[in-house]
Protein backbone atom coordinates (compact mmCIF):
# COMPACT_ATOMS: atom_id res chain seq x y z
CA UNK A 1 0.00 0.00 0.00
CA UNK A 2 1.12 3.58 -0.80
CA UNK A 3 1.26 5.95 1.70
CA UNK A 4 0.67 9.63 0.73
CA UNK A 5 3.76 11.53 3.16
CA UNK A 6 3.46 14.56 1.66
CA UNK A 7 -0.16 15.71 1.35
CA UNK A 8 -1.80 15.37 4.16
CA UNK A 9 -5.02 13.87 4.07
CA UNK A 10 -7.54 17.09 5.25
CA UNK A 11 -11.48 17.25 4.94
CA UNK A 12 -11.47 21.16 3.77
CA UNK A 13 -15.66 21.12 3.82
CA UNK A 14 -15.23 19.75 7.73
CA UNK A 15 -15.73 23.30 9.26
CA UNK A 16 -17.58 25.09 5.87
CA UNK A 17 -21.37 24.60 8.59
CA UNK A 18 -20.02 26.53 11.69
CA UNK A 19 -19.73 29.83 9.43
CA UNK A 20 -23.52 30.23 9.93
CA UNK A 21 -25.74 32.40 7.48
CA UNK A 22 -24.37 35.70 5.76
CA UNK A 23 -26.58 38.49 6.54
CA UNK A 24 -24.58 41.06 5.72
CA UNK A 25 -21.75 42.20 3.09
CA UNK A 26 -19.07 44.80 3.00
CA UNK A 27 -18.08 47.35 0.85
CA UNK A 28 -14.45 46.69 0.38
CA UNK A 29 -13.59 48.56 -2.13
CA UNK A 30 -14.70 52.22 -0.25
CA UNK A 31 -13.70 51.63 3.42
CA UNK A 32 -15.14 48.92 5.57
CA UNK A 33 -18.69 50.31 5.69
CA UNK A 34 -21.58 47.61 6.40
CA UNK A 35 -24.25 47.53 4.96
CA UNK A 36 -27.59 46.07 6.56
CA UNK A 37 -30.02 43.68 4.02
CA UNK A 38 -32.75 45.77 3.10
CA UNK A 39 -31.41 49.08 3.41
CA UNK A 40 -32.87 51.51 0.65
CA UNK A 41 -31.19 52.76 -1.73
CA UNK A 42 -30.43 56.41 -0.58
CA UNK A 43 -28.75 55.06 2.56
CA UNK A 44 -26.25 52.63 0.59
CA UNK A 45 -25.75 55.55 -2.07
CA UNK A 46 -24.77 58.46 1.08
CA UNK A 47 -22.71 55.52 2.37
CA UNK A 48 -20.25 55.15 -0.41
CA UNK A 49 -20.41 58.91 -1.40
CA UNK A 50 -19.21 59.62 2.04
CA UNK A 51 -16.68 56.49 1.82
CA UNK A 52 -15.30 57.97 -1.55
CA UNK A 53 -15.28 61.28 -0.78
CA UNK A 54 -13.01 59.36 2.68
CA UNK A 55 -10.53 58.22 0.27
CA UNK A 56 -10.25 61.14 -1.71
CA UNK A 57 -8.85 63.30 1.18
CA UNK A 58 -6.76 60.35 2.15
CA UNK A 59 -4.17 61.26 0.04
CA UNK A 60 -3.41 64.83 0.63
CA UNK A 61 -3.58 64.06 4.60
CA UNK A 62 -0.40 61.84 3.52
CA UNK A 63 1.04 63.72 1.66
CA UNK A 64 0.80 67.46 4.25
CA UNK A 65 2.01 64.66 7.12
CA UNK A 66 5.19 63.30 4.90
CA UNK A 67 5.85 66.83 4.16
CA UNK A 68 6.17 67.77 7.70
CA UNK A 69 8.76 64.99 8.15
CA UNK A 70 6.13 62.35 10.31
CA UNK A 71 8.83 59.40 9.92
CA UNK A 72 5.84 56.68 9.81
CA UNK A 73 4.14 57.92 6.42
CA UNK A 74 6.19 56.64 3.79
CA UNK A 75 5.60 58.40 0.31
CA UNK A 76 4.71 54.69 -1.09
CA UNK A 77 1.92 55.01 1.07
CA UNK A 78 0.95 58.34 -0.35
CA UNK A 79 1.20 56.73 -3.95
CA UNK A 80 -0.88 53.76 -3.16
CA UNK A 81 -3.54 55.94 -0.86
CA UNK A 82 -3.73 58.77 -4.83
CA UNK A 83 -4.39 55.12 -7.07
CA UNK A 84 -6.86 54.22 -4.36
CA UNK A 85 -8.70 57.53 -4.74
CA UNK A 86 -8.20 57.10 -8.56
CA UNK A 87 -9.23 54.00 -8.80
CA UNK A 88 -12.55 54.94 -6.43
CA UNK A 89 -12.94 58.29 -8.28
CA UNK A 90 -13.04 55.84 -11.59
CA UNK A 91 -15.76 53.53 -10.13
CA UNK A 92 -17.97 56.24 -9.50
CA UNK A 93 -18.25 57.40 -12.67
CA UNK A 94 -18.73 54.58 -14.34
CA UNK A 95 -22.02 53.69 -11.09
CA UNK A 96 -23.06 56.53 -12.04
CA UNK A 97 -23.15 56.26 -15.72
CA UNK A 98 -24.78 53.16 -15.17
CA UNK A 99 -27.20 54.40 -12.95
CA UNK A 100 -28.13 57.28 -15.39
CA UNK A 101 -28.69 54.51 -18.26
CA UNK A 102 -30.88 52.74 -16.08
CA UNK A 103 -33.00 55.54 -15.36
CA UNK A 104 -33.59 56.44 -19.04
CA UNK A 105 -34.14 52.74 -19.71
CA UNK A 106 -37.06 52.76 -17.16
CA UNK A 107 -38.22 56.24 -18.11
CA UNK A 108 -38.54 55.10 -21.79
CA UNK A 109 -41.06 52.03 -21.02
CA UNK A 110 -44.39 52.54 -22.54
CA UNK A 111 -47.55 51.50 -19.97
Amino acid sequence: MIENRIVPNVNIFSNINSIGPIDEFSMKGFGTSSIKEGADFKTVLSGMVSNLNSEIEKPDQLLNQQMMGNSEVDIHDVITAMSKAELGISLATQMTSKVINAYNAVMNISI
